[in-house]
């Protein structure tokens, strides 16, 4: 186990903020559980400048801030652009006293809530592709968005206009389902990519780089376990709290899907003998009824019992009984990371074990302290049931474990 004391460098329209010192600072990324959409990243910064000045700071300038890893490498924490600045002097009027700046920026989420999409008519596809042709509409940089006095002499030699229009997107996977095809009308982006990737069952996200990403229903049962991160419970901040709640029962749905608006529905008898009906109704833009089907299949058997979750996960990667691996796996923290807590008391799991995916983080910066805290939930819940039709076509009951059945596959 080693020492480890953050160092932070921010950078504001290209300029290191060498002048001042971060006295303290939160980002926060993702959404608070399984059942929300993710909202827009953005972070709080307070900065301190001895000599009494105000650096020129903007709103809209870009900001970037970054942490030392513990190979001395620069790790990005967040990624955005000023949304508010705020300045304080104390005892104004006398020479000398210190100023402090308060400055607050929003991350690439929030562009698509300040532009507009659905301009021209989408045909029917899947939920990624349709993700896809959102993102492009909103963040290419288009014709009518440049400068009239643009040349081509301010752009680097290397850019071509093919690729100067495009910025901001992230891996955006293909999707599971088909979604109705849409005439042209215009409204603001993150109502069409919200209302997507809920009838998708995928989450939008943002990188630490500014970019933003979709994921789809599938992405985090193909990838389980190919980005987890290992803690033992002893690492955790303060008192580990667990929450099992009716609120997440629903053991009767109704799926409302199509053009004009057809329905199809499902039950968990089990679930409803145990708990009592609590029904949902979902409005969905699926176009196809076998897709329907699926999901109104899936959503009671997976939210007809009650899962336990941890209400939050705390750590501080200051504290010297972490290892340099884990703090650099917590640094990257992602929507797809998998969290396996072990060493947990009993009375919390029987198995002592909890597996679940982050749904959102925050940090928290200190001049001698980093610290995380994320939302973190049931893995069963981003888990698809594997269908015949969903595994490799090449695989072979022979290249499999001997004592394999199809259940041990799914």
């Amino acid at each position: 186990m080693t020492n480890y004391t953050p160092e932070y460098k921010v950078t504001i329209n290209g300029i290191e903020q060498t002048s001042v010192t971060l006295t303290n600072g939160s980002i926060t990324f993702g959404r608070n559980d399984f059942f929300e959409p993710t909202q827009p990243s953005y972070c709080n910064l307070e900065i301190l400048n001895l000599d009494g000045t105000s650096p020129d700071i903007g709103l809209l300038d870009a900001v970037i801030i970054e942490v030392k890893d513990t190979t001395g490498a620069w790790v990005k924490l967040f990624t955005g652009e000023v949304s508010g600045v705020y300045n304080r002097i104390a005892a104004a009027g006398v020479a000398g006293q210190p100023n402090t700046m308060q400055i607050q920026a929003v991350g690439a989420l929030g562009l698509l809530v300040k532009r507009n999409a659905g301009g021209v008519a989408y045909p029917e596809e899947l939920d990624g592709a349709r993700i896809q042709r959102i993102l492009e509409e909103t963040l290419y940089t288009a014709w009518e968005d440049l400068s009239a006095t643009l040349t081509w002499n301010d752009i680097d030699a290397s850019v071509t206009w093919q690729n100067y229009g495009v910025q901001g997107i992230d891996v955006i996977d293909a999707g599971r389902y088909e979604v109705l095809a849409r005439s042209a009308e215009i409204v603001p982006a993150y109502t069409l990519t919200d209302l997507t990737s809920n009838t998708g069952l995928g989450y939008l996200y943002e990188t630490t780089a500014g970019n933003i990403g979709y994921a789809d229903a599938e992405r985090r049962s193909e990838n389980y376990a190919t980005n987890q991160i290992n803690l033992d419970a002893d690492l955790l901040n303060a008192d580990i709290a667990t929450r099992l709640q009716t609120a997440d029962i629903v053991n009767s749905v109704v799926i409302q899907y199509d053009d004009p608006v057809q329905e199809v529905g499902a039950e968990n008898p089990t679930s409803i003998n145990d708990y009592g009906l609590l029904q949902d109704v979902r409005s969905t833009i699926l176009a196809e009824t076998t897709d329907a089907n699926e999901q109104a299949s899936n959503f009671v058997n997976y939210r007809g019992t009650p899962r336990t979750s941890l209400e939050e996960i705390s750590l501080n990667l200051a504290n010297g009984n972490m290892s340099d691996a884990t703090r650099n796996a917590l640094l990257d923290v992602s929507m797809d990371s998998l969290i396996a807590l072990t060493n947990l008391p009993v009375g919390l799991f029987d198995s002592g074990i909890f597996e679940g995916f982050v749904e959102g983080w925050t940090w928290t910066l200190g001049r001698k302290n980093l610290e995380l805290t994320m939302s973190v939930s049931n893995s069963i819940y981003s888990t698809l049931d594997v269908q015949w039709e969903d595994y490799n076509a090449t695989i072979q009951w022979q290249n499999l474990p001997n004592d394999y059945t199809w259940l041990d596959v799914v």
